[in-house]
């Protein structure tokens, strides 16, 4: 058996190649366009757009009270806002799920769709009991204008964390998650197909 050596250029080539083909996006295709620079209040931006999308919520973010859930469209994606009482930011864990079962477990809620996004919205640390008014609005929340969106449910509002989940009327796409404030808003966008 001989021992075959790899010389230092061939080991450059090689590095080189495997940085040129990481920046390559799911499909094959061109890497993927730089951030805008005119971000709004708080993002969660991620180098793999299908990734969990995660924040720690603002310290002042206490016993705050979802009170909308609106679906609507722009350039870039379709999106699920959700309006929130209060002035600061919240935390979030946004994630792609097999099956919506909400907190506390263990049923399933039934979502139309092809892939479903579960939004977890969390405040900061406070007293489980905040004496904020339930979420009574529409459940579920549909729009047929926006089309990758087949419905949006809340699930629950339990110990300081607002659970919904996005049912998507195509398979998993990238997303992203924004803060707006004035009023207090968490956006998830789902890239068009």
């Amino acid at each position: 058996m001989r021992t075959r050596w790899v010389t230092p250029a061939a080991l450059v080539v090689v590095a080189l190649v495997t940085a040129g083909l990481s920046g390559c996006d799911r499909g094959g295709g061109a890497a993927p366009s730089a951030p805008s620079t005119t971000a709004p209040a708080t993002t969660t931006a991620a180098a793999d757009p299908f990734a969990a999308k995660n924040r720690t919520p603002d310290p002042q973010a206490v016993a705050i009270g979802l009170t909308k859930i609106s679906l609507a469209t722009a350039a870039t994606g379709d999106q699920v806002i959700f309006e929130f009482t209060g002035n600061a930011v919240p935390g979030w864990a946004v994630h792609y799920v097999g099956q919506a079962v909400p907190n506390p477990g263990p049923a399933v809620l039934p979502m139309a769709g092809q892939s479903i996004i579960e939004v977890l919205i969390r405040e900061a640390a406070n007293p489980f009991k905040t004496g904020v008014p339930a979420y009574a609005g529409a459940n579920p929340v549909i729009d047929p204008a926006v089309r990758s969106i087949s419905e949006v449910r809340f699930a629950s509002a339990d110990r300081g964390i607002t659970q919904a989940f996005i049912g998507l009327a195509i398979g998993q796409v990238g997303f992203r998650v924004t803060a707006l404030t004035n009023p207090t808003r968490v956006v998830v966008e789902v890239d068009h197909r």
